[in-house]
């Protein structure tokens, strides 16, 4: 998925008559066409018989790979559908990483492909890890404990032993892989399970945004106690509970989406309205994240 977007930011600054991707902070509007870009080429890898191994029965059996951070349960989601509608199977490998190793890990990428520390903390703090427990749609799921030493812990959802080998969570991924996804029988419940869907990921959407920035506006008012005193931190305190306010309304509002008929039945129109809501949800929230580190220093 990086490097689909990368690809697509680069098409983007051609397009506006530079050769490399100049355009600063989160660019939502490619964010939005990356994924739904990278989403395609996984449909159609899906609904691809190349390379598939033919002693497996008729259709024979092939690895797909979607390989991204998907830190909405509402991006895994889409992946699900993709496998549901080709019936494949669909596993998830969820590497469990540290935050402080992956951001030293990120501070030594290439300088194109660092991901900017108010985008890479907006991740850290919204990810919402696999639970089974809670969403059905995510099991199986394999987990593998990566903190930088030698080894690496495996564990799939039914197993309650840590192992120290890649080899094994492959193995754990191939065990895993069983029947597809069962279809919803009919249209009226297809629209049921869509409906519940959109509205759990608007609420999710809106209150995971709701804590998060009510974190961040702690911090920044503490920052401003101590950069500025009392005043600093009332001027903090009026600037950042309006934004705050008016960011919670933006993403409520933008979140309700388009509901009733004139639906494809591929699914597309959920997909785009998913893509559209976490795109919006995280421009604002860069937005607000650069208004509170204003508050955090000297004027």
């Amino acid at each position: 998925f990086d490097e689909v977007e990368r690809d697509v930011r680069l098409e983007t600054a051609r397009a506006r008559g530079t050769t490399r991707d100049a355009a600063p902070g989160f660019d939502a509007q490619a964010w939005r066409d990356s994924r739904r870009l990278a989403l395609a080429r996984v449909d159609a890898l899906l609904a691809s018989d190349e390379d598939a191994d033919a002693s497996d029965g008729p259709r024979g059996r092939r690895l797909v790979i979607a390989d991204d951070n998907f830190y909405y349960a509402s991006m895994r989601y889409q992946a699900h559908q993709l496998a549901r509608r080709a019936r494949a199977a669909h596993v998830q490998l969820h590497v469990n990483v540290p935050v402080e190793l992956a951001r030293a890990r990120n501070e030594r990428r290439a300088a194109n492909e660092i991901v900017p520390r108010v985008a890479f903390d907006r991740m850290a703090n919204a990810f919402e890890p696999p639970d089974p427990s809670k969403r059905t749609f995510e099991h199986p799921t394999v987990r593998t404990d990566d903190d930088a030493s030698t080894n690496t812990s495996v564990r799939s959802d039914d197993d309650d032993v840590n192992h120290d080998t890649d080899a094994h969570a492959w193995g754990l991924v191939w065990d895993a892989w069983g029947a597809p996804p069962r279809l919803p029988i009919t249209e009226e419940e297809r629209e049921a399970l869509r409906a519940a869907g959109r509205d759990a990921n608007a609420q999710s959407a809106v209150h995971a945004l709701d804590v998060r920035s009510r974190r961040a506006l702690g911090d920044a008012m503490r920052r401003a106690s101590a950069a500025g005193g009392p005043k600093r931190r009332a001027d903090a305190s009026v600037a950042l509970n309006a934004a705050r306010k008016e960011m919670l309304d933006a993403v409520r509002e933008r979140s309700k989406g388009k509901k009733g008929g004139g639906r494809r039945e591929d699914g597309a129109d959920e997909e785009f309205e998913a893509l559209d809501l976490a795109s919006f949800v995280m421009a604002r929230e860069d937005a607000f994240a650069e208004l509170c580190e204003g508050f955090g220093g000297d004027d």
